[in-house]
């Protein structure tokens, strides 16, 4: 029986069946037979050599398979452990080849994400073609190119019938502010004169409200150049004037309207509202050398509390009066619940904002083991980062590096317009929109929460500006001026030019604004709900 199963492996050896030789070859009592052993020797060269060949058509499993069995067979012999030596340094330059291909691939991503699309292709050529991610990822960009080219088309089309506006919002809607395709930069440049020679004419024929808005539409469409910059300060300076001379001092708004004169001379408007303002800053010091002066002089604390907030318009009569003095009174309403230090404002038709009211925030993966106060949807092992304000300024920290800008860094002191990225697919941009103001703006950029409906974090400082302007921290359409959220005595508080209700009835300052209750604030209608991280 014995040499009848050592003749069935031959048997099956000779027709390359070597795993079937093998089951019979394993058993002692044919390992301890003389033909047995010349069994082994030949089943052991025959697995080597196909392993050989297995490792040459880079099917690592399989070789490493037969490698196995050969030393099962033969024990370390030196043809064996030669093949396991090329069988594992092939496994090792796979995963290394794998690793970087993954690098490549994330590098491409980042160029396509700045807008380098050529480059991102060009890194993508050098990957394999069995490479499934980079695949993937030529396909979105092909996908990206196509909505590109189509976005630009479209907005050459609307340039053509002169339809300034349309073509702005083409562009918009296909974010491409930050393509560096060559036909996309010359469209935008063509965009941003035309923009700049329709602004300047409005700010010369005194139609600010019309030069704003196109100024607003360019917003999301980044490199602005010098003129449209000049063009923007122009207009701030002309709403700083006018918010100077409705609280009552003319003589501060007089430079500013001089700087928008010498900038812009074409507009004759500016003559007449120079003499205007200058004719009232002359009349408003006749009355302050004058009997009124000593009324005038007991409401400068008032005025100059009022003009700590360059976007805020004083009180203008005396229930206004009335209602800061309520709110400066101590809180006796037990019914009103104390505002918590997160919370959500949704606005209908302009989105929803989170707010953290403390001073350090802790942001990170939502399944993290250090619990950030903010919970991202991202992978588990990245860094958990803590932005702290101190007096004016926001730091960001984290124990393993982070990159600030593409800079890797583990503290910086954060400017206006930062980009951190705790990875290449989650960012955040740092906004301090408003100088005056020690209120920031996170910005979602990858990085997701639970609530898709939040992209924007504000860290409230003093107050929280809404309003049409650049310099707003919700900024929208939907309101034609400011206005200001600011927090006191554990209420959050409001100042508009437009009624304030809640649940259809007048806000109580005693009160301030309620959680979970309908408010409305002019057109304006929002929710103040709790955050649950």
């Amino acid at each position: 029986m014995l040499i009848l199963r050592i003749k069935q492996a031959e048997c099956a050896l000779a027709d390359g069946r070597l795993d079937e030789a093998f089951e019979i070859a394993r058993a002692d009592d044919v390992r301890r037979h003389r033909h047995g052993q010349r069994l082994l020797g030949r089943l052991t060269r025959a697995y080597v050599q196909r392993g050989r060949e297995a490792l040459a058509g880079g099917r690592l499993d399989t070789a490493l398979a037969d490698c196995n069995k050969a030393e099962k067979l033969a024990g370390n012999a030196s043809e064996v452990a030669q093949l396991r030596e090329a069988v594992c340094r092939a496994i090792v330059e796979r995963q290394q080849g794998h690793q970087q291909g993954a690098v490549r691939v994330a590098q491409a991503r980042q160029r396509i994400a700045d807008g380098w699309h050529s480059v991102g292709g060009q890194i993508l050529e050098r990957a394999g073609s069995d490479d499934a991610q980079a695949e993937l990822l030529r396909q979105e960009l092909d996908a990206v190119r196509l909505h590109t080219e189509d976005a630009v088309a479209k907005a050459e089309q609307a340039l053509k019938r002169g339809d300034l506006v349309a073509a702005v919002d083409v562009l918009r809607a296909a974010g491409v502010a930050k393509n560096r395709n060559g036909r996309v930069g010359e469209v935008l440049g063509r965009i941003r004169k035309q923009a700049g020679e329709q602004v300047q004419a409005s700010l010369e024929q005194g139609r600010i409200d019309r030069a704003q808005s196109l100024l607003q539409r360019l917003a999301p469409l980044d490199g602005d150049g010098q003129e449209i910059a000049e063009l923007r300060r122009a207009l701030m300076q002309c709403h700083e004037a006018a918010e100077l001379v409705a609280a009552g001092r003319p003589g501060a708004a007089l430079p500013l309207l001089r700087k928008v004169k010498t900038m812009y001379p074409s507009a004759r408007w500016l003559d007449k509202v120079l003499g205007d303002v200058k004719q009232a800053a002359e009349a408003l010091e006749e009355l302050d050398a004058g009997p009124l002066g000593l009324s005038i002089a007991d409401a400068v604390g008032i005025r100059n509390q009022a003009m700590q907030d360059q976007n805020d318009i004083p009180a203008r009569d005396e229930a206004m009066h009335e209602a800061a003095r309520a709110m400066d009174a101590p809180r006796n309403d037990p019914t009103a619940s104390p505002l918590p230090s997160a919370f959500v404002m949704q606005m209908d038709g302009v989105g929803s904002y989170l707010v953290f009211r403390e001073a350090r925030l802790t942001i990170g993966p939502i399944s993290s083991s250090a619990r950030p106060t903010l919970g991202l949807m991202a992978e588990p092992d990245l860094p958990v980062i803590n932005i702290e304000r101190i007096d004016a300024d926001y730091f960001v920290r984290s124990e393993r590096a982070i990159q600030v800008n593409g800079t890797p860094v583990t503290e910086k002191l954060l400017a206006d317009g930062d980009v951190i990225s705790l990875s290449p697919r989650c960012r955040l941009r740092f906004r301090l929109p408003n100088a005056a103001s020690t209120t920031a703006v996170l910005m979602l950029s990858g990085a997701r929460l639970g609530r898709p409906d939040i992209r924007h974090i504000l860290l409230m400082g003093r107050d929280i500006l809404a309003g049409p302007y650049t310099n707003h921290h919700i900024q929208t359409e939907h309101l034609d001026e400011t206005i200001t959220f600011f927090e006191q005595n554990e209420r959050l508080l409001c100042r508009a030019s437009q009624p304030v209700t809640i649940d259809g009835r007048p806000m109580q300052p005693e009160k301030g604004l309620m959680m979970d209750k309908p408010i409305r604030i002019g057109n304006l209608s929002m929710v103040l709900a709790g955050f649950h991280a």
